[in-house]
Parts: C-alpha cells; sequence; structure tokens
C-alpha cells in the first residue's frame, strides 16, 4: 500500500492546503464514519456499511496529508490518529464478524489480533521513532472490509450464507483469512522491530 499512500498525497495535496478543518477534526469525522461503518456491518447492512468505510478510509489518510501540507503536525495530531485507528479497526473487526453471526470464539481470537497488528506497529514508532508501511497494515484491512462484506452481501441475498464447508460456514472461512493475514502482519512487523534494533 506504500506505493498508494504516495499516490494520495499527490492527489489529495491541492484539496488538502485548502481545507478549512484541522487535522484533528478530520480524524474525529474518520472515527466516526469507521464507528457508523461499523454499527452497519453489525445490522447487516453490508453494502451501506461499505460507503462508510471506504469514505472513512479515505478520511483517515486524508487528516495527514492536511497536517503536512499545512504544517499543523503535532504530537496531540499524532496520539489522536493512532487511538482512532486503533478503535476504528476494533470497532469494523468486531462488526464484520458478529454481524456475519461467526463464533464468538472466533470472533474474540480475530479481534486480538486485529488489536495487535495494530499497536505492534504504533509501538514501533512510539520505540524506534521509525513509520513503516511495507507489513500488512490498515491499508489491507479497509481493502479487506470492502472485499468480505460483498462477499457477505452475495451469500446472504442468495441464502447462502449457512453453506458449511468442512463445518464452518464461509464468513467463518473469511474470518479465518482475515485471521492469517494479521498474524502476517504481526511477524512482519516483529521481525521489522528485530531488524530496527540490529541496525
Amino acid at each position: 500500500m506504500n506505493v498508494w499512500r504516495e499516490r494520495l498525497a499527490r492527489w489529495f495535496s491541492p484539496l488538502a492546503r485548502r481545507c478549512p478543518l484541522s487535522p484533528n477534526a478530520i480524524s474525529l469525522i474518520a472515527l466516526a464514519l469507521n464507528l457508523t461503518g461499523a454499527v452497519l456491518l453489525w445490522q447487516r447492512h453490508f453494502i451501506l456499511a461499505i460507503g462508510f468505510v471506504l469514505v472513512g478510509g479515505f478520511a483517515d489518510a486524508f487528516d495527514g496529508i492536511v497536517a503536512r501540507v499545512q504544517h499543523k503536525t503535532t504530537r496531540y495530531g499524532d496520539f489522536l490518529d493512532h487511538f482512532a485507528d486503533r478503535v476504528s479497526d476494533t470497532c469494523l473487526a468486531a462488526g464484520y464478524l458478529l454481524g456475519n453471526r461467526i463464533r464468538l470464539e472466533i470472533v474474540v481470537i480475530c479481534l486480538i489480533v486485529v488489536m495487535l497488528n495494530g499497536y505492534i506497529g504504533t509501538q514501533i514508532e512510539a520505540t524506534w521513532r521509525v513509520r513503516n508501511y511495507d507489513s500488512v497494515g490498515r491499508g489491507e484491512f479497509v481493502i479487506a472490509l470492502v472485499f468480505f462484506p460483498t462477499v457477505a452481501h452475495i451469500l446472504m441475498t442468495n441464502g447462502w450464507e449457512m453453506i458449511s464447508p468442512f463445518g464452518f460456514t464461509i464468513a467463518e472461512w473469511l474470518a479465518f483469512l482475515l485471521l492469517a493475514f494479521g498474524i502476517y502482519g504481526i511477524v512482519q512487523r516483529l521481525a521489522l522491530a528485530s531488524r530496527l534494533e540490529r541496525s
């Protein structure tokens, strides 16, 4: 997602220069959009939720662009952005998983992994003062929360949501995929921390 991060910064910089909202206000708007998306996922309004997830994802990227181009970067703003990201990720994952009637034990494991992945990325930045976007992170998570609800909508509208290959519903198999990507992201970030310590 690093390439897209740079492209978004280039595309949105002209708009960011004229934006009347503060970066912190945009962070809070992104959080509100993501929380609305989480509620919609939980209530099984999957297609409507995707719109909020996408706009919330763009708003989350936009706050940093505004902060940089308007020279309004602050430690509090950085803290608020990370806090909002962690709340958004946890609530969006919970909304998707619970909305798809996934078994509670799978939900708990997925939420732990999503939270750990985000936490480790934030902790690397706090410890080594390095931002690294090469590992599986928030951008990939937002893409997953566009793809997975689309599949859930297709399953629900066609009456296929209770099909259970090998004892797990298709939504639960997708939850396992989310879990695998989250674990992969954690391993990548642990390896990054080890490299940073050696250097």
